[in-house]
């Protein structure tokens, strides 16, 4: 018998968020002061971007997030956590209830619409 601790199978990531990758046609665009930059991934816990995004904001900033099929831009905080070389990870930082709703709506369609995609080229092959 093979005893298997669960964390090695869920690892040590302190994401309580699903995460995912805007569409390449809709992006999600968060405007800064210093621009506008396309989010590399979001999650209800907060995003990825373009490292050139990093040096656009400080954490006390008020930012706009727009996201497609919304009027209405979300303000959002960030503090950037994980820094790579061509992306950097930032969590929300005092973000809204309803804020984070519509966001983890988005994350949730966007999931199913991935899936779908994925289920529909797998029975293509």
């Amino acid at each position: 018998m093979i005893k298997v601790d669960i964390s090695d199978l869920l690892g040590r990531d302190r994401r309580h968020f699903y995460r995912v990758a805007p569409s390449v046609e809709e992006p999600i665009i968060l405007k800064t002061a210093g621009g506008s930059f396309p989010l590399v991934e979001i999650s209800g816990g907060g995003c990825r971007l373009p490292v050139a995004a990093h040096s656009q904001f400080s954490e006390s900033d008020l930012l706009e997030l727009h996201l497609p099929g919304q009027s209405t831009a979300i303000r959002v905080k960030l503090r950037p956590v994980i820094m790579g070389e061509k992306a950097f990870g930032a969590e929300f930082v005092e973000l809204d209830k309803e804020f984070c709703e519509v966001i983890c709506t988005y994350v949730r369609a966007r999931e199913i619409e991935l899936a779908r995609r994925f289920r529909a080229q797998a029975g293509n092959s």
